[in-house]
């Protein structure tokens, strides 16, 4: 089966949102490998620098004249490798206007209308702005066969919000973005309760709160709590005895690599509490490693921390003083924190990895050629019965 690749940003990058293109084309490669990459760098950069505008409240990516330029340029590439069906991976501006006649899977973490409504930064936008958005999101959906998003919370949002079929809407978790599966790795002992939080926007991702809760937690254990810093170089971390601040971790050298994964071999929790998150792959990562992560329960993150068996869930006004109660009471019970690592990784290994996505993907893609094959035969049989009659 011959299949072409379209993703919101190049898969040929790792850095390119998040590293999801680039793990989930790889995923896709091992099932389909005559599968063909529609890349558009060149309109991908320029629309990247006008996405400036869109902190003052001005659609660059739905705007249609964007998507009229991305119709052209991915219909002739359709033409040339006439694939089987289509898969789009948070591409929904690049796929909105293209030809109808392509079996279309659509892969996102949550569609606009639930995305733009829920992450603060896009409280700029116009009411026309943001009709606009969605009329384009339906375009795109009006020629979808099959839509896959990574929560039971993005479901259930799409399909109230543009009235889909409950068979049209599926769920897929996305997974872990490692090279390679790390061996798990009973967590330290002895030492310090160690805390990493990984991620580079800070203050959405809760970063404040998890200064306070360490400083409480630093606090009861009289100074035996480090927290490790990674992505982020917050002026607020400057300075603390305990607090150390590795910034930016470059995964493509071995040597970084290598750091980023004994962060996670020697710590006892993933902590990051945001406050918005409709998905959340480092919490993935984090039970790769069969690390509990450290949670507020927002947007899609209750499809991966499940409460109490691979984490710790909590509403999202929990105050430092509640998320240090939870931490140390788990810590300090062996047994139970044992278990909670286990369970952990056994839900990488069955739920969260790249592995599961694809065959999610896949199934999604077979169904819809059947279908779309089935429709065709039916249609071209049906005017000659008519005929005969």
């Amino acid at each position: 089966m011959r299949i072409a690749y379209i993703s919101l940003a190049s898969p040929l990058s790792r850095r390119s949102w998040s590293g999801i293109p680039w793990y989930s084309l790889r995923a896709l490669q091992q099932r389909f490998p005559d599968i063909h990459v529609v890349d558009t760098p060149r309109l991908d950069r320029i629309v990247e620098k006008l996405g400036a505008a869109e902190h003052f409240g001005v659609t660059v990516r739905r705007n249609p004249l964007v998507s009229c330029l991305y119709q052209r340029i991915i219909n002739e590439a359709l033409e040339r490798i006439q694939p089987d069906a289509v898969v789009g991976v948070g591409s929904a501006h690049k796929l909105a206007l293209i030809d109808q006649k392509w079996p279309l899977v659509y892969v996102a973490d949550a569609l606009y209308g639930t995305v733009v409504d829920y992450y603060h930064k896009y409280r700029g936008y116009t009411a026309r702005a943001k009709a606009s958005g969605n009329d384009l999101q339906r375009k795109l959906l009006a020629h979808t066969d099959r839509v896959l998003v990574a929560s039971s919370w993005a479901a259930e949002e799409a399909i109230e919000r543009y009235d889909l079929p409950p068979g049209k809407v599926s769920v897929a978790p996305l997974g872990a973005n490692i090279d390679n599966v790390p061996a798990f790795a009973n967590p330290p002992a002895t030492g310090p309760l160690r805390l990493i939080f990984v991620g580079y926007a800070w203050e959405r991702k809760g970063g404040p709160l998890v200064l306070d809760i360490w400083r409480e937690l630093y606090r009861r254990t009289q100074g035996n709590t480090e927290l490790h810093i990674i992505g982020s170089r917050p002026k607020a971390a400057r300075g603390l005895d305990g607090v150390i601040v590795h910034g930016a971790i470059n995964k493509n050298d071995p040597a970084a690599y290598k750091t980023f994964t004994d962060l996670y071999q020697s710590a006892h929790f993933l902590i990051m509490p945001s406050r918005q998150e409709a998905y959340g792959i480092v919490y993935c990562e984090a039970a790769a490693f069969g690390r509990p992560a450290v949670a507020a329960k927002t947007g899609g993150v209750a499809m991966i921390v499940q409460d109490d068996v691979t984490g710790l869930l909590l509403p999202l006004d929990t105050s430092p003083e509640a998320y240090a109660d939870r931490i140390l009471s788990l810590w300090r019970d062996t047994g139970r924190y044992q278990a909670m690592c286990h369970a952990a990784r056994k839900d990488f290994e069955e739920r969260l990895n790249w592995t599961c996505w694809s065959q999610s993907v896949e199934t999604a893609i077979r169904e819809t050629v059947a279908s779309r094959t089935s429709a065709n035969v039916s249609g071209a049989v049906s005017p000659k019965a008519g005929s005969a009659v």
